[in-house]
């Protein structure tokens, strides 16, 4: 019993000794902050918790302030920024933010098997998601960096532009939460690119003085710039001065008798044969007299791509594509469709025969940029020329359709052009009125429009 006793007491007293149960689960404040003090602390960088002044006066140039402001407040911006870098980082918003929507409407098509509809406008939106990546890389990697503005606006128009039509071709397919969610994400990601391009355009107008940076302004605001014949500017040379060179020499030819007589037999093949991202010389492909029924695409990567024809009549390319077909929208109705910069076009013509009860039905699409085309014919009925992107000029060509058949979103000119207008057999009773030119303009800020100059109009 004693040594029991005795036990309990040297228990007890050894318990006193040690710190108490609740006190090793508390912290002393003091040496918790004195810690605190020893060890370093990250700090976040300085545009996260400050915006840069210079960030806000910029943004005035643009049609969505707010969103120019916040979403730049978080990007990383260099304290004290010059105009141009926030133009570069206004253009790395918008790049980041393709890539998002590019990985969107993959995953659309990738789930749309067996719906046509939806599949063709995936497709169509992948295509010209991939123009616009391609068109803001060189804004920003190209043109900027060797102070080309004029070519930064017109590329930045086209990559805005490109945004737009792929919104558009979901807008008839959104039967999907995931396309619903994709074209609600296009509207943020064209907001940040018609913000950096607004900003190109006081930049281009107004240099570093962004206290005189505004809202972009057009023809109906009683604004017309002047100084350039595009309206969008000559950065890129005189490239439409003299139109297509008369001393060029082919480097393939296209006949009807085929690869027998030692020349392609149809024009694709020619167009295949010409080598990628080629910037120093033309790729001339003469296209012998006779009707090739094919559809025809010049890609992005095929640059300086001329044809040469034996003239309009002679030479003749030809498609019947319509929208009235399953999984064809407008864009992909083009007989001739070209996306690869400084196409050249002399002699020839190119026609789709899609009868005129049908709906839009293209001859010619052109995206490719600083495209000359010379004494040539587009046939058609309704939507015969998409000038649709970029910088486009047109001389002494013929053409012909019956509603809007010529428009687009480019800045293009036609010189000495003779349009021929087809009456309209729909209802011919109720008196039909044809529009000949339609301008597709998604933002005020797009340096694009038609010029027509010294025409000739007649009714077939």
């Amino acid at each position: 019993m004693a040594s029991l006793l005795s036990f309990s007491l040297l228990s007890l007293f050894l318990f006193l000794l040690l710190p108490s149960s609740s006190a090793t689960l508390k912290i002393n404040p003091r040496r918790h902050l004195a810690e605190q003090e020893q060890k370093p602390v990250s700090k976040p960088p300085s545009f996260a918790t400050t915006t840069p002044s210079e960030i806000p006066q910029a943004c005035k140039a643009t049609r969505f302030q707010d969103t120019c402001v916040s979403s730049l407040s978080k990007a990383n911006v260099p304290p004290n920024p010059s105009p141009l870098q926030i133009i570069q980082s206004a253009i790395s918003l918008s790049d980041a933010n393709l890539k998002t929507a590019q990985s969107m409407v993959k995953s659309i098509l990738e789930s749309s098997a067996g719906n046509v509809n939806r599949t063709t406008a995936a497709k169509i939106c992948m295509e010209v998601l991939n123009n616009s990546q391609y068109r803001i890389a060189r804004s920003s990697g190209d043109a900027l960096p060797r102070g080309k503005i004029k070519d930064a606006r017109a590329w930045m128009s086209a990559a805005l532009l490109f945004q737009y039509d792929c919104s558009g071709a979901l807008k008839y397919a959104n039967d999907t939460s995931l396309t619903n969610q994709t074209m609600s994400f296009l509207d943020t990601l064209m907001s940040f690119s018609s913000n950096a391009l607004s900003m190109i355009v006081s930049y281009d107008a107004f240099g570093n003085d962004t206290k005189s940076w505004g809202p972009p302004k057009t023809e109906r605001d009683g604004v017309w710039e002047f100084g350039s014949e595009t309206g969008s500017g000559g950065d890129s040379g005189s490239w439409l001065r003299g139109g297509v060179p008369s001393n060029l020499t082919p480097d393939v030819t296209v006949c009807k008798n085929g690869s027998g007589s030692g020349c392609y037999k149809t024009v694709q093949e020619a167009v295949d044969t010409a080598p990628d991202n080629e910037w120093g010389s033309r790729y001339v492909i003469s296209i012998k007299e006779g009707v090739y029924d094919e559809i025809v695409r010049v890609p992005l990567e095929k640059k300086n791509v001329v044809f040469l024809g034996d003239g309009m009549g002679r030479t003749v390319i030809t498609g019947s594509l319509t929208v009235g077909q399953p999984g064809i929208s407008t864009y992909n109705t083009a007989t001739v469709g070209v996306l690869g910069d400084g196409f050249m076009a002399r002699g020839l013509t190119i026609q789709n025969t899609a009868g005129a009860p049908t709906q839009q039905a293209v001859a010619f699409r052109s995206d490719g940029d600083l495209s000359i085309i010379e004494n040539c014919e587009f046939l058609g009925n309704q939507d015969t020329l998409y000038a649709h992107s970029l910088r486009q000029f047109y001389k002494s060509c013929r053409i012909e359709g019956n509603v809007d058949f010529i428009f687009g979103n480019s800045a293009a000119i036609f010189q000495d052009c003779q349009i021929l207008i087809r009456p309209r057999q729909e209802n011919p009773e109720k008196g039909e009125k044809n529009a000949v030119t339609a301008h597709g303009r998604t933002d005020p800020a797009q340096s694009t429009g038609l010029r027509l100059s010294k025409l000739s109009d007649q009714w077939d």
